[in-house]
């Protein structure tokens, strides 16, 4: 999910171990189209999350995990598979924990789960190839993707303090909004509205704490800043370039000189 704060670092370690799944919907929120929104927040429903932990923030014991933000399909409590470290990765010294991938990982694997049933049982066999390839990816490919994405995140977040483009509360206040009206002009049936309100409730939050949650708010922040480097450097390319190359680009860069070590062993997906 991060930039932690980056924009506002917390200083419990139970802020960070939360899923990043949710950092598509905020991209969807602001660019996509209605349609395709309402079908993520259908899978996914849920706030999004920060990623990357500073150092001063890793001191809370190794043996007891305190749960934020529960993101959709997982199970509690999750369970590290046997050899997996606490810390799987740091980048630049700041922690990414192994709670955070886990649940990224169930997190992902039941939305494939999810968009293959509906698929075979609207039409059969009329997945393309790579889509299909795509949902049917064991646990460790899965894995690897989303710590992947977990160190990606962290840089663009490092980044963007670097930067100094870290969102401000008042816009991640206004992005959960954002959201909390998407889903009320859904009908009651609706998947997305039925999926967010579950995810509320398990939470124990309401619309209205959902929009001064600390932990929800963190993570708009955090998903606000990605935007906002990737914008940076969107407006920085050559011309010609393309947009998703370009960042790419200088993301590879940011990983090649900086700290980044990987603790994830090669048996479970590195």
């Amino acid at each position: 999910m991060h930039v932690l704060p980056i924009l506002s670092r917390l200083p419990s370690r139970r802020w960070h171990i939360i899923s990043g799944v949710g950092m598509v919907l905020v991209v969807l929120l602001i660019a996509g189209a209605f349609s395709l929104r309402q079908r993520q927040l259908a899978a996914q429903a849920s706030a999004p999350a920060g990623v990357c932990a500073p150092t001063a923030s890793a001191s809370a014991s190794a043996t007891a995990v305190t749960v934020g933000i529960i993101p959709p399909g997982v199970t509690l409590p999750v369970t590290l598979p046997t050899g997996e470290p606490r810390v799987v990765a740091t980048v630049n010294g700041d922690p990414l924990y192994a709670e955070e991938l886990e649940y990224r990982v169930e997190g992902t694997l039941a939305n494939h789960r999810q968009a293959l049933q509906d698929a075979q049982q609207a039409s059969p066999g009329s997945l393309p190839p790579n889509l299909l390839a795509t949902l049917e990816k064991t646990p460790n490919q899965v894995r690897h993707d989303a710590l992947t994405q977990m160190i990606q995140e962290c840089l663009l977040l490092q980044e963007g303090k670097r930067l100094g483009l870290s969102a401000s509360l008042p816009a991640a206040q206004a992005m959960a909004r954002q959201q909390v009206q998407l889903i009320r002009s859904a009908p009651a049936s609706d998947p997305a509205r039925v999926r967010f309100e579950t995810y509320l409730s398990v939470n124990h939050l309401t619309e209205q704490t959902f929009l001064t949650d600390p932990r929800v708010l963190h993570g708009y922040r955090d998903s606000l800043t990605i935007i906002a480097v990737r914008q940076h450097i969107r407006t920085g390319l050559p011309a010609g370039e393309l947009p998703e190359s370009g960042i790419s680009a200088y993301i590879q860069h940011l990983w090649q000189i900086g700290n980044v070590r990987v603790f994830l062993p090669a048996q479970l997906g590195w």
